[in-house]
């Protein structure tokens, strides 16, 4: 047996021996809701977002390690027998997630466990891969693995809602030599598309036959649900005597309330989602449900907007050769006092300017009665996939896994774009190659959907994977 041999096997006994209190550990963080809130007058991101992170630094000491809490935006966890080397590597995940919607069958909040898996918001983005970056760092200190780098294990609480934590740990702390962000698909994401984000505002308003439209909480999560509230009217009524797969309606002394279900899942991957702000809108131009002609035309800008997810209903589409075409969603409808507000979520090829694309779309939005509001551009940022670094973290996926998936460019947004010298690396795509969690129906069990689950035997995997990668790149000068 070789000596890469007898490391792997330590490694792999380290990990079967650590397994269930990983699973644990990730249960304890899960049952703390920390959806980023920066309007709490807790500051800077709510009460959820605070107490997450006290747990995850009352987790690190719990295992001997030392911890600092960066004015609650971050939390850095190192190894004191460590601490004084001048070379450091980051493993960095987030704890805040998103909101937990509806149509859940297991408790959002639970950290439940079930057949090898987790069942719970955040399991998979990001508290689960989170864990796993800690634990990294205990395997390395427990078999006296020897390295020139300090690694640190990091955990931010606002990746899902305008990245400030890893903004404020750039801006005034130590950042490490390399970051490892590990919040993405394997095998290695050597760039990131660019993020276009606005919200679209109607000049005109609803008349009042339109009692309320809403739909979706986060910009980033194609919604699963909509609802769409009318002035009672026996002709409308009429309208509805026919039954429909997608919505359902009910009726109160005075209105008529109509509700679309869709699929619920992460903007930037659109493949298996269905938008139920477009549901609902088609259902209500098919059925003849808006009498008044500016009813009309905003909803039918909203289904425009919405129902595509190349950007070619919002006069945005594009793509390049390095990183495909343009994705994007409508991940939130509202309305205030009538004017309607609806949200657009762009990700954008790594070549193009988020500026100009800004300025189309707010041209696009103009021609159809609409105007822009609250806008925010995060350009692309791209890291040579030629790079040694890059081809020794893309080797150690393979090696370990035996699969010949190739470096990548990422359509959703990750801590690597905030930090200087950061990939995002794994954990996903590990799900799938383990039989799923049962018996959760089609668009339950994803990142943003509802009955997040994470499956435990592929989470050591990406630890293995994690591991073995920090001592492949601890040789170079990572500077």
């Amino acid at each position: 047996m070789t000596a890469r041999d007898n490391l792997e096997h330590s490694i792999d006994a380290w990990i079967e021996e650590n397994k269930n209190t990983l699973a644990e550990e990730i249960c304890e963080l899960i049952r703390i809701r920390s959806v980023a809130d920066k309007d709490d007058k807790i500051k800077p991101f709510g009460q959820g977002c605070r107490d997450v992170l006290e747990k995850f630094m009352e987790i690190c000491e719990r295992h001997g390690l030392e911890t600092q809490n960066h004015a609650y935006y971050v939390a850095e966890a190192y190894d004191p027998a460590q601490k004084e080397k001048k070379d450091r590597i980051g493993l960095m995940g987030h704890l805040d997630v998103v909101p937990e919607g509806t149509g859940w069958l297991y408790p959002p909040y639970d950290g439940i466990r079930k057949g090898g898996w987790i069942i719970g918001r955040g399991s998979q983005d990001n508290k689960g891969p989170c864990m796993a970056g800690l634990y990294t760092l205990l395997c390395l200190r427990d078999l006296g693995i020897e390295l020139k780098h300090d690694i640190r294990a990091l955990a931010g609480t606002n990746e899902e809602s305008g990245m400030e934590d890893a903004v404020y740990y750039r801006e005034n702390c130590e950042t490490p030599d390399f970051t490892i962000v590990v919040d993405s698909p394997f095998p290695l994401c050597y760039g990131e598309k660019g993020i276009v984000e606005a919200w679209m505002v109607s000049d005109k308003k609803f008349s009042d036959k339109v009692i309320r439209l809403s739909g979706g909480e986060v910009s980033n999560q194609v919604p699963g649900e909509a609802e769409l509230v009318l002035s009672r009217n026996p002709q409308l009524e009429a309208l509805l005597e026919v039954k429909d797969e997608e919505c359902e309606w009910k009726t109160d002394e005075d209105h008529i309330i109509i509700r679309a279900k869709g699929t619920a899942g992460h903007v930037a991957f659109p493949d298996k989602t269905k938008n139920a702000i477009t549901i609902l809108a088609g259902f209500a131009l098919r059925r003849g449900l808006l009498r008044e002609e500016q009813d009309q035309n905003i909803m039918k800008y909203i289904l425009e907007a919405s129902a595509g997810t190349d950007g070619s209903g919002l006069g945005i589409a594009c793509s390049d050769d390095i990183s495909g075409a343009l994705v994007c969603g409508c991940g939130i409808v509202q309305t205030e006092n009538g004017t309607v507000r609806l949200n657009v979520n762009a990700r954008c090829p790594v070549t193009a300017e988020g500026h100009e694309l800004l300025a189309k779309l707010q041209k696009h939005a103009e021609d159809k009665g609409f105007h822009l509001e609250k806008t925010r551009v995060l350009e692309s940022n791209y890291y040579p996939k030629e790079k040694t670094v890059i081809q020794k973290l893309s080797r150690t996926f393979q090696t370990v896994t035996g699969l010949d998936w190739e470096p990548q460019i990422f359509n959703a947004g990750t801590h690597a774009r905030k930090l200087p010298n950061a990939v995002a690396y794994g954990p996903g795509c590990l799900n799938d190659l383990v039989p799923p969690c049962e018996p959760l129906p089609e668009g339950h069990g994803g990142a943003h959907q509802p009955d997040e689950a994470q499956s435990i035997d592929s989470l050591c995997l990406a630890l293995k994977i994690y591991i073995l990668a920090v001592i492949n790149i601890d040789e170079l000068n990572l500077r």
